[in-house]
């Protein structure tokens, strides 16, 4: 059951059993100041049991990330948003070995702190998870993870956008739709030149996962 979320929000509804809503890739940003109670209707559900264990009356994002784990199929992958403190605090230990006994944790990626401004200056981290499987990602104790820091922060601290600046003319940046861009580093950025040629600036942290990914031998990266 879809939900449109606000702020101080309490959420309900029911799991899907469809095969259907098994998925092979979950993309999440949830909304992690919005309330969650154990009383709501599908935590019921003896199939997520787990939840009264790991977070009785946790915020919102506890309970985004164990429904997409659920919903994750064997060697399907999550990225999701959390807030820095779901790595870093010692009360939110239980919820790492959770995600660790079921999944390979394929990277920690660090949000600049303007990246939600106006509306929220919390730090953030994108989590990326790989779901174990027998023949495609076999269990490992033992592995490397890649991490990753956002340096430009790509909005200031009003929460405006922070545009790319072509060096040749001092004016913005444009790409080939004669649009801004958005100056960050999590991708590699091209922008339009006078002559019409493409430049291209440093890889960015896409490019770096995208080398630790083959090197590793990733099944999506194969």
């Amino acid at each position: 059951e879809n939900q449109n979320l606000r702020n101080g929000d309490t959420l309900d509804g029911d799991w899907p059993t469809d095969e259907e809503t098994d998925f092979n890739m979950v993309l999440m940003n949830p909304p992690y100041s919005a309330k969650w109670t154990a009383a709501a209707g599908f935590l019921q559900d003896e199939r997520f049991s787990d939840y009264g264990v790991l977070a009785p009356k946790s915020k919102a994002d506890y309970a985004f990330l164990l429904h997409g784990l659920y919903h994750l199929k064997n060697n399907g992958t999550m990225a999701i948003v959390l807030p820095q403190g779901r790595f870093n605090n010692s009360s939110d230990k239980t919820i790492r070995e959770y995600i660790a006994e079921r999944c390979r944790i394929l990277a920690v990626v660090g949000l600049h702190s303007n990246v939600f401004k106006p509306h929220t200056g919390t730090k953030t981290s994108v989590l990326f998870v790989q779901k174990w499987d027998d023949e495609l990602c076999p269990k490992k104790e033992d592995y490397p993870i890649f991490f990753a820091t956002m340096q430009k922060p790509s909005k200031d601290n009003s929460g405006d956008k922070i545009y790319l600046v072509d060096p040749e003319t001092g004016l913005p940046a444009l790409d080939k739709h004669n649009h801004l861009i958005v100056d960050h580093d999590l991708f590699q950025l091209s922008y339009m030149k006078q002559d019409g040629t493409e430049a291209f600036l440093e890889p960015g942290i896409a490019e770096a996962f995208e080398e630790f990914a083959k090197k590793e031998g990733l099944s999506f990266f194969r």
